[in-house]
């Protein structure tokens, strides 16, 4: 049975970062880039005397600790958080914080929005699939408003049926609770759908709790690990899906 819908990932698969874009900070006589180098107004406004540099040491330190957390419990906590907790560290006043955060995430969503890329076969790609599949995004992401801002930045939204952000379910892939939302969201089965990321674990593991066949972009090159699921088909890029689905 042919597939009838779609399900991609986005960072790595559907869009690319380009860290480059990035600004950059010295810390420590090392050129960093970061987008805390371009929170430097607003950290002074919300916590006067706290730089960039000192703020930056802070928020890798939690952003390590809630990474370690959400990989053991599968819980996606939104990007305000992260920020909540490590302006409450460098001492911003309690009343503050929950609009501080909010303020400098949107500040640092919006860099990592401007940080995006779409590779130029990819909209090609969408255009013609379109014709056969419904399609629909399903990603790992702490910030569901700033997934919006790169599917529209990028003029990706007109090809989707449904979008699907692990901030707004409060779940990450491999989680399959995602790929079962997206599923819901295209008006299809299982069976019916394949789902396209480059992250073995979480993407095929994602897919494979579902139910749903996988392919797996194999950026590297390196092949599949042994463990785990085994997905349907492996690519090299995206580009290649077109080839996948016209072959019997």
């Amino acid at each position: 049975m042919p597939y009838r819908g779609l399900l991609l990932d986005l960072f790595g698969t559907l869009v690319h970062f380009d860290a480059r874009r990035l600004p950059t900070m010295d810390v420590a006589g090392e050129r960093v880039r970061t987008t805390v180098a371009a929170l430097g107004a607003l950290l002074e406004e919300w916590v006067p005397g706290v730089g960039p540099e000192v703020f930056w040491r802070v928020l890798v330190a939690v952003s390590e600790e809630m990474a370690r957390a959400r990989t053991e419990n599968l819980i996606e906590l939104p990007s305000r958080e992260r920020f909540r907790r490590a302006l409450e560290r460098v001492g911003c006043a309690d009343g503050w914080q929950a609009e501080a955060a909010v303020t400098l995430s949107r500040a640092h969503m919006a860099t990592i929005v401007a940080a995006t890329v779409l590779p130029p076969a990819h909209a090609p790609l969408l255009a013609a699939l379109r014709g056969s599949h419904r399609l629909g995004v399903v990603s790992n992401f702490d910030d569901t408003g700033a997934a919006y801002d790169i599917l529209a930045r990028h003029g990706v939204l007109p090809f989707l049926d449904t979008v699907v952000v692990s901030e707004a379910l409060a779940l990450r892939k491999p989680h399959p609770a995602l790929v079962r939302t997206g599923l819901r969201g295209l008006g299809l089965a299982s069976r019916e759908v394949l789902f396209v990321g480059d992250t073995f674990a979480d993407d095929v593991g994602a897919a494979a709790a579902a139910g749903t066949d996988a392919a797996w972009i194999d950026t590297a090159g390196h092949g599949v690990p042994d463990g785990g699921p085994k997905p349907r088909y492996v690519l090299r890029t995206l580009d290649e899906l077109g080839r996948v689905l016209e072959s019997p």
